[in-house]
C-alpha cells in the first residue's frame, strides 16, 4: 500500500533539521529520507526563498515585498523539487504538493 508524505513549504524547516515532509500530521526530521545532496541543497534553497517573503528585521512590516526575482525562483524551483522527491521517494510513497506558488 503506498503512503502518502505532504510536501509543504514552511518558515525556517531545513535550518531547524526538519524536511518539508509530513506524515500523518508530523514534521519529519531531514537525515529521515537519506536524501542526496542536489536534493538537500535544493530543499535547503526552497526554504531560504520561502523565508524571504517576511522582513525578518521588522515582521511587522506591511509594505515589505520580496523581489519578483525570488518569487520566480521559488515558483520555478517548487515543481522541479517535487519531481525530485517523487523519483527519490519511488512507488511507496505519493508526494501531495500542499504548498502554493508566492
Amino acid at each position: 500500500m503506498m503512503k502518502q508524505v505532504k510536501f509543504v513549504v514552511d518558515y525556517g524547516m531545513i535550518s531547524h533539521g526538519l524536511a518539508p515532509l509530513f506524515v500523518d500530521g508530523h514534521a519529519t526530521e531531514l537525515d529521515f529520507w537519506g536524501f542526496n545532496q542536489d536534493i538537500v541543497r535544493r530543499l535547503t534553497r526552497l526554504n531560504e526563498l520561502y523565508d524571504r517573503q517576511i522582513n525578518w528585521d521588522d515582521p511587522h512590516d506591511s509594505r515589505y515585498r520580496m523581489s519578483e526575482r525570488d518569487r520566480a525562483e521559488f515558483n520555478a524551483l517548487l515543481p522541479f523539487v517535487l519531481s525530485e522527491l517523487e523519483i527519490a521517494l519511488g512507488d511507496q510513497w505519493q508526494v501531495v504538493l500542499d504548498t502554493d506558488p508566492l
